[in-house]
């Protein structure tokens, strides 16, 4: 470059620097043309196109900024800068910029993708579709609008068509990976399992560094049980980027429901440090974390849980009750989980009988198939036809085959699309569908937002609220919701008199009581009994039974046997408060039936906080063993409170942690007393409602006549409370 070139000459040969991918000398030439002619268009134009290809967005879109004042007539410049603005994150100004380019030049169809792309990323989905449509009148046969038609068709739960748009661009474009991809989301929504995987591996096989394809494909594997092939999958995406958050997170996820859980926490962390603000990945560290009872952070990762709750970030709601009892703070992050209400209108059909549903992962050997079967058996079938839509299939143990005798009609929806649920119950013409899972793994509420029911309700297996506009009413009672902690719930409140939690009684003494050498229990000393998932456990309460085994000579605590990690965790922390490792009794694993017969053999059940014990804690109250809790304010934290006071027991229940440990200490100190609250609790069982299927059937029958009246009345849903029957 000579001293002696005009201006004109040497843009000349800056161009030709600029398309020559000499960037460093293309660069200097257009300064210099700057130097003598500051407000040249064509200068600062192509200087901010090079300083975006040297990764400089800001000053990029200053300098065809600046362009764009001497002339904003070309839709070019305006693309460029769009582009710019998209770089650093602006999505609205480059949203603004893409449509000033489609305003100067209608056929500009990249200016249509990009701004496609935009309105898919704002979430704004029916603006994508009619934007894809607008452009496919111009180009019908471009794969990437088929394939973006097929993304705002999926955001907007249309999965169906979704599908159909993805097969049109993969017709047009045979090899289009991402198509591949993107259909098997498609196909995942519609839960065609196979169909979907065949997709990702379609498009593995087209592109085999698609490391988001390979995750997907993880994560299909693991819905369709096959473990081994989905690490491999994980493990694949991540030989291609070792820092994948995604794929770390999932192959974490699946590690913990492997039991593998040393391993799960290392991926979750690592993910976490890749992207620090995923709060669903803070949780599920946060209860990985629990499960191996690891509580060096507890406390200041509890309160990060809420910061992230109430700085907007998305988190599992299920895993968030066992983390903090903080009514609101469930609310909050339950309303960012729910599924917005889909299109459609629920209609219903006269019937001679109320036709109530009950949708369920868990109709098999599970605590909710255990413990709902009697209430099911009780329900008055001259007034209610009931049925059991079971969400997954599972083994034919004498409790599935008690449910479906239970049930007038028993589905097996598991294979169902969500959608294809909802469909179900509208074609079933349910009246008023029960939700017995919630957000529980393997729950399906989504199905519920469809609206193909007049009456929705939560009740029993998620014991917080669902914060869904499509779920009507939570089935609760006067202890487990108070009128200050209504507020945080979204749904209208169904009070019973007694307490909502069912039980079955009918075969509860088949299996005797073994001895306490049978049981790995010492023959003598006081038996401490805390049979809560060891998730369940905090240090807070750990503090309270290591200082009643110190005050009790002799005395053990009996805990479920977890994973061995969390065993290992435990005993150190017995041995960190000075009591001996060797009094932590660890219970194996067994058969429920045989499980309850052994709680008899406890001294004194101690409860869990935040986080109740519920089906444990009725299975020990059954047995007649005493059981203290400390009633929290959130309704995890007052289920086991709720089962006292209907038992007549209400001395066992303590208003904070210091009486809670009072209570404890006193009945380890005075077996007359303690005999007389085991004799209370054995008496109680026939005569108090705790117990009693047939009350609790009724009380429940006539919440739904109640619901019921509310809907065809055309009200909209109201709290209330069920009057006792006599």
């Amino acid at each position: 470059m000579t001293g002696g070139n005009s201006p004109s000459d040497t843009l000349r040969e800056a161009l030709g620097l600029h398309h020559a991918g000499r960037l460093a000398e293309a660069e200097a030439a257009y300064r210099k043309v700057l130097l003598s002619e500051p407000r040249n268009f064509d200068v600062l134009h192509f200087l901010g196109v090079l300083r975006a290809q040297r990764g400089d967005m800001v000053e990029a879109a200053t300098l065809i900024g600046q362009a764009l004042e001497i002339n904003a007539g070309e839709p070019m410049v305006h693309f460029h800068l769009a582009g710019a603005l998209l770089s650093l994150g602006r999505m609205d100004d480059a949203l603004a910029g893409y449509e000033r380019v489609i305003a100067l030049k209608p056929y500009f169809l990249e200016a249509h993708i990009a701004r496609i792309g935009i309105l898919l990323n704002l979430g704004r989905n029916q603006d994508a579709l009619d934007a894809c449509d607008h452009a496919l009148a111009r180009a019908p046969h471009m794969p990437r609008l088929l394939n973006n038609r097929g993304k705002a068709l999926l955001g907007l739960h249309r999965p169906e068509e979704a599908v159909d748009a993805f097969d049109r661009a993969i017709a047009e474009k045979p090899d289009y990976a991402d198509a591949y991809y993107n259909r098997g989301h498609a196909l995942l929504a519609l839960n065609r399992k196979d169909d979907a995987l065949d997709a990702y591996d379609r498009a593995v096989a087209l592109k085999p560094d698609h490391a988001e394809a390979l995750n997907n494909r993880g994560n299909t594997l693991a819905a369709m049980g096959r473990g081994t092939e989905a690490l491999a999958a994980f493990d694949r995406a991540l030989s291609l980027d070792p820092v994948f958050a995604k794929a770390l997170y999932n192959r974490g996820c699946l590690l913990r429901s492997l039991g593998q859980l040393e391993e799960a926490l290392a991926d979750i962390e690592k993910a976490l440090a890749r992207e620090p603000d995923l709060g669903h990945v803070a949780s599920e560290r946060f209860h990985i974390a629990a499960l191996l009872c690891d509580w060096r952070d507890r406390a200041a990762s509890a309160a990060d849980l809420a910061r992230r709750v109430r700085a907007g970030q998305f988190l599992n709601p299920w895993l968030m009750l066992s983390a903090l009892d903080d009514p609101e703070i469930q609310f909050l992050t339950a309303r960012r989980f729910a599924e917005p209400v889909k299109p459609g209108q629920a209609s219903w059909t006269p019937h001679q009988r109320l036709r109530i549903a009950y949708l369920s992962p868990d109709f098999h050997n599970h605590p909710t198939g255990y413990q709902t079967v009697e209430l099911f058996e009780r329900h008055d079938r001259t007034r209610f036809e009931t049925f059991g839509v079971c969400l997954r299939p599972g083994p034919d143990s004498p409790v599935r085959q008690r449910l479906k005798r239970a049930f007038e009609h028993f589905v097996d929806a598991g294979a169902r699309s969500d959608e294809e649920i909802a469909e179900l119950l509208a074609t079933l013409q349910i009246d008023i569908a029960v939700d017995l899972a919630g957000y529980v793994e393997q729950g399906r509420t989504k199905a519920l937002s469809f609206h193909t029911v007049p009456v929705a309700v939560n009740y029993f297996g998620y014991p917080g609220t669902l914060g869904a506009d499509y779920i009507d009413y939570i089935v609760a009672d006067p202890r487990l919701i108070t009128p200050e902690t209504e507020r945080s719930f979204s749904e209208k409140v169904v009070r019973l008199p007694d307490c909502y939690f069912p039980a079955d009684t009918t075969d509860r003494d088949v299996v005797p009581t073994p001895s306490r050498a049978e049981a790995g229990l010492p023959e003598k000393g006081f038996v401490f009994c805390a049979f809560s998932n060891s998730y369940k456990l905090t240090p807070e309460m750990f503090d309270i039974w290591m200082r009643l085994l110190r005050d009790a000579d002799g005395s053990v605590l009996w805990l479920i046997a977890t994973n061995p990690a969390a065993r290992k965790n435990l005993r150190a922390e017995a041995e960190t408060r000075g009591i001996a490792s060797a009094r932590l009794i660890f219970a194996e694993w067994m058969e429920h039936a045989p499980h309850r017969a052994r709680m008899a053999l406890a001294d004194l059940f101690l409860d869990s906080l935040p986080c109740n014990a519920r089906a444990t804690a009725s299975d020990a109250l059954w047995a007649g063993v005493p059981l203290v809790t400390c009633m929290g304010e959130s309704f995890a934290a007052r289920v086991v409170g709720s089962m006292l006071t209907a038992i007549g027991a209400e001395e066992l229940i303590a208003r904070d942690l210091a009486a809670y440990e009072a209570v404890a200490r006193d009945l380890a100190r005075s077996p007359e007393r303690l005999a007389a609250v085991r004799d209370t609790i054995v008496r109680n069982r026939a005569s108090r409602p705790l117990f009693d299927m047939t009350r609790l059937s009724r009380h429940l029958e006539a919440a739904y006549e109640t619901m019921w009246e509310l809907y065809r009345s055309g009200r909209k849903a109201e709290s209330f409370s069920v009057k006792p029957s006599a």
